[in-house]
């Protein structure tokens, strides 16, 4: 059952990404350990473009009968766009030993 959820969801996310822009700016697919294919467009980034890496990080806090969850954005590395894939994807390259998976957001860096 988790693994048909898990496929649902990671479906989901991609056709989000490419009908509905919801996913715009998440890692959609780990190609290698330093590789990945963001959803981000021409419209969005260029060859060269450096990306910032952020991990959400949540901490769930019991309040009795109430549970709660708090997440923060977290900067976990940075990244070059390598590759403008087509309308949808655009691939990114982090250095070696960035920890980074599918669902991470990454942002234009701004100088």
């Amino acid at each position: 059952m988790k693994k048909l959820l898990f496929i649902g969801l990671a479906a989901l996310s991609v056709s989000a990404c490419s009908t509905h822009g919801l996913m715009r700016g998440s890692v959609a697919t780990k190609i290698t350990d330093t590789e990945a294919q963001v959803c981000m467009n021409k419209d969005e980034v260029k060859v060269g473009d450096h990306l910032v890496l952020y991990k959400s990080v949540c901490e769930q806090k019991d309040r009795g009968q109430r549970v709660s969850m708090t997440c923060k954005k977290v900067e976990a590395g940075h990244g070059e766009i390598t590759q403008i894939l087509n309308d949808h994807y655009s691939a990114i390259k982090f250095p070696e030993g960035t920890k980074f998976s599918e669902g991470d957001v990454v942002e234009k860096h701004i100088h």
